[in-house]
């Protein structure tokens, strides 16, 4: 095999991990087949980074599994507070908070650890501060919030030229031919300003998914009936676009399909071809994102994450409860469950239930 950047052979010495989808989204499908790593170092991270930037509130929401690490905190607001939510949707103040009257102060913080530093510096101007007995007598609580606002954007150049170099990247796993692609490598190295790449928002699902499933799609098409050689990319279900290699296509006909479902962490495999008419493909490719119809397709991805998030929670609130009862109540002195195990189990179920759902979000 050789690299499609510089033409040399591509060995045990120069060969490099490829990730042909980004690896920070979840992707695990990579090649040491098609790029060498000093050819690989000179297209730079940027791009990919801000992709995986401006995917990372999604992936953060559902726990992306990563080789190294776990997706960065994302920041969002709640009614006049700062937060952070980390991987899962756990959420914790972003900084503490402080209210001082004449009398009194009034301090919010997410650990006893950052409480401490606060009361601390409050010692300084009033040394009468007990600190261990404010930290005593303070009120812990745990609750669910009812809506967190978070913004996020998808686009831009950058973005577009993540996105090629996606496409590049299958095409070639596929054994494409590099000549066919030399036309677009300086366009990811950002030497040129544009290239044959377009979002793609049809009326109706491309195909179909079950409720369970976020996918990242890939899907090479030849149509030389059509001339045209592109590869359709989805990630999440909802970040859509087609990227054409080539529009005057006369070789054979070509189909290969990878979709990986990122809830499951498994790859899925769907017996019929994925086909995209030639009018619906004109219809609706568009070099500018419709904001509205991506507006729409998005609140029904975070519909689609909360039922999933829902679902994950209530096996955890049983899980845990199931654990605390059988911690409390030993199997080797309880064999048998009795009703006073039940109420137990019962009571912590509806507490957790109540916490986790009494404000149940609505897009």
């Amino acid at each position: 095999m050789y690299c499609y950047d510089c033409g040399d052979v591509i060995t045990t010495e120069n060969e490099t991990e490829e990730h042909i989808l980004l690896n920070a989204i979840g992707g695990k499908l990579y090649s040491k087949k098609i790029i060498c790593i000093e050819c690989n170092s000179k297209f730079g991270s940027n791009i990919d980074d801000t992709l995986a930037a401006q995917l990372n509130p999604i992936s953060n929401l559902l726990n992306i599994k990563r080789d190294r690490g776990v997706p960065p905190n994302i920041k969002g607001r709640y009614k006049n507070r700062d937060i952070l939510i980390e991987p899962g949707g756990r959420i914790k103040l972003f900084r503490p908070y402080l209210e001082k009257d004449e009398n009194s102060f009034r301090i919010e913080t997410s650990t006893e650890a950052q409480a401490r530093k606060v009361l601390k510096g409050l010692k300084r101007n009033n040394p009468e501060i007990d600190i261990e007995e404010q930290l005593k007598n303070a009120t812990k609580s745990k609750k669910y919030l009812e809506a967190v606002k978070v913004d996020m954007e998808f686009g831009g150049e950058e973005t577009r030229r993540a996105i090629c170099k996606m496409a590049l990247n299958f095409y070639l796993l596929n054994e494409g031919s590099p000549e066919d692609i030399q036309h677009l490598i300086p366009y990811i190295k950002g030497c040129e300003d544009d290239a044959e790449i377009f979002f793609y928002y049809p009326h109706t699902e491309t195909f179909y998914k079950d409720e369970k499933e976020i996918l990242h799609t890939l899907i090479l098409v030849g149509e030389p009936q059509h001339k045209h050689l592109y590869v359709y990319i989805e990630l999440f279900n909802e970040f859509k676009m087609i990227i054409f290699i080539n529009k005057n296509y006369q070789g054979q006909p070509i189909y290969s399909s990878y979709h990986y479902n990122v809830v499951t962490n498994e790859v899925v495999e769907f017996e019929e071809m994925v086909k995209i008419p030639f009018q619906q493909l004109k219809k609706y490719k568009s070099k500018n994102l419709d904001q509205k119809v991506f507006g729409v397709r998005l609140r029904q991805l975070f519909q689609r994450i909360d039922n999933i998030t829902v679902a994950r929670r209530i096996n955890e609130i049983t899980t845990s409860s199931i654990r605390e009862m059988e911690d409390k109540y030993p199997r080797d002195k309880h064999p048998i469950i009795t009703k006073e195990m039940t109420r137990f189990l019962a009571d912590r179920v509806s507490k957790e239930f109540v916490l986790s759902f009494q404000h149940r979000l609505k897009f």
